[in-house]
């Protein structure tokens, strides 16, 4: 064998033994900044200027927030969107060094019969949700019932559903005679159930001045129905008289 086709062979036998992506790795390694490695995942920001709030497409009402540098946030920069018609009760923030979407406290003077619109988001605008037409029409529509064979008592979960459906919801679970739980109580004593617009639902109890349902008392001289700012009313459409 002559030397040149020796010189290919050993070539070709060098980049075999190669594992994939090994030039890759170590070009990541080199973007490295000085900062080491194997420490775990760098935290998506320091701060709440350094995350935007964003929809799935670039002209979506924001439902997540994401770090300002994400390149797909960016590439939405320069997309000409209709006239913004989203409501303005969202902000990105940082919390734990990961950006999160969380509600902005939200001022309604006006009074609803079924509470206020919960978005996508899990955030209340200020507009009245439609005619609560579900499963209930007041709390003594719905009865705590387990949701899954333990139960939270068992240290599974409960849920709430209309009473008249209980016995079927719980049928439907198809549970043994003996299921195999824990058997640690893992019931959070400040739920109960609830009909929130429609629906039955296990929630905080309602904070002191509550607003915004033609139900309750109006706020005092001085204050206004405020959303967002507890969560025992926000999960009920709700605010609270500041």
């Amino acid at each position: 064998m002559s030397l040149p086709m020796r010189v290919a062979l050993l070539v070709l036998v060098a980049l075999a033994g190669c594992p994939a992506g090994a030039l890759d790795n170590k070009q990541v390694g080199n973007n490295d900044n000085g900062g080491g490695g194997g420490g775990g995942a760098a935290p998506e920001c320091t701060g709440d200027s350094e995350c935007v709030a964003a929809g799935l497409k670039c002209c979506d009402c924001p439902t997540y927030a994401a770090p300002a540098r994400d390149p797909a946030v960016n590439a939405c920069g320069n997309v000409t969107c209709p006239m913004n018609t989203c409501p303005d009760n969202v902000r990105a923030a940082c919390v734990g060094g990961a950006c999160t979407l969380s509600c902005k406290p939200v001022t309604c003077a006006m009074s609803c019969a079924d509470g206020y619109v919960i978005d996508a988001s899990g955030c209340e605008e200020c507009a009245c949700a439609g005619p609560a037409a579900g499963a209930c029409g007041s709390d003594g529509d719905c009865l705590r019932v387990r949701a899954d064979c333990c139960g939270c008592a068992g240290g599974g979960q409960d849920t709430a559903v209309a009473a008249s459906a209980a016995a079927q919801f719980d049928a439907a679970l198809m549970c043994p005679a003996n299921p195999s739980c824990s058997g640690v109580d893992s019931c959070p004593a400040d739920e109960s159930p609830a009909c929130v617009q429609g629906a039955c639902q296990l929630v905080k109890p309602l904070p002191a001045g509550a607003c915004g349902r033609s139900d309750l008392p109006a706020c005092p001289a001085g204050q206004v129905c405020t959303l967002n700012v507890d969560d025992g009313a926000t999960e009920r459409g709700l605010g609270v008289c500041m």
